[in-house]
């Protein structure tokens, strides 16, 4: 059953990535900035399954990170058009954020359960 969801989870991840990749590259209107809230979500949750290692489990925040960094530059140093570009980089960062922090909580949540449904069989 584990190995099942596991799967699952990464033939999600590479559907919800192509559809994010085909969107953008065909200009469908699907809004653009929620696409890849699933990738997110399903690498964040499969890296908290599969892996016990904190630092990898932090891995898909990485980018996140890195947009906001962008987006920080842009808008303390830059001025004029930077500031759009550093609101389209926040903008860029709060989905994969978003799908991060939703993946944790499911994690979080089915680990909550599963303790507390072992302490009630003891």
């Amino acid at each position: 059953m584990k190995n099942r969801l596991n799967i699952a989870l990464l033939i999600l991840w590479l559907a919800g990535a192509v559809l994010c990749i085909w969107n953008w590259l065909s200009f469908i209107n699907i809004p653009s900035f929620i696409l890849p809230l699933f990738p997110a979500f399903c690498s964040q949750l499969l890296l908290c399954r599969v892996t016990k290692n904190g630092y990898l489990r932090a891995l898909p925040a990485l980018p996140v990170l890195g947009l906001l960094a962008i987006a920080g530059w842009y808008a303390i140093f830059g001025s004029g058009w930077d500031m759009l570009a550093a609101l389209i980089f926040a903008l860029a960062a709060i989905s994969p954020a978003v799908g991060a922090v939703f993946g944790w909580l499911v994690w979080w949540l089915t680990e909550l359960h599963k303790r507390t449904k072992s302490l009630k069989e003891c």
